[in-house]
């Protein structure tokens, strides 16, 4: 539920640069695009938000959704216009248009639900849990001495 604002808001993203390159660059119809921001919007959302930005940060996840724009409109461009126009470099708008949104749509979603780094430490700590319920962590230091005696 909390993620519904950042879905909405990288599809009107999606979509709205789409339209403005796809729709009047090339005359895509809309439904060609709302497909294509439907699918870009789940998948850079799994990918982009969920696991490469708390990895790798702002920019990296940035770049990385970049690249995702690309690939997602260029090779459901080639199934979906029947028209021939010029992926390459339709593509490569778009991707340019979407990944400076999804600065501003990381910096949302960093502030919102990564907000300091315990959290995001958090994310990667894994407790361990017997079946008695307690929690316990894992002793990493044997596993460093048994590395240092060598």
């Amino acid at each position: 539920m909390k993620y519904i604002a950042v879905l909405f808001m990288k599809f009107v993203l999606a979509t709205g640069v789409l339209w403005l390159v796809l729709g009047g660059l090339e005359g895509v119809s809309f439904a060609s695009i709302l497909i294509i921001s439907i699918v870009l919007t789940a998948i850079s959302f799994i990918v982009g938000d969920l696991y490469l930005l708390p990895k790798m940060g702002n920019i990296g996840a940035t770049m990385a959704d970049a690249v995702l724009a690309l690939a997602v409109v260029w090779s459901m461009g080639a199934l979906l216009f029947t028209q021939p126009i010029g992926l390459d470099t339709v593509s490569l708008v778009s991707a340019v248009g979407i990944a400076l949104g999804e600065l501003l749509v990381h910096w949302y979603v960093k502030k919102q639900f990564i907000s300091d780094e315990s959290t995001i430490q958090g994310l990667y700590d894994h407790d361990l849990q017997t079946e008695y319920g307690e929690e316990i962590k894992p002793d990493t230091t044997s596993v460093e001495n048994k590395r240092l005696k060598k």
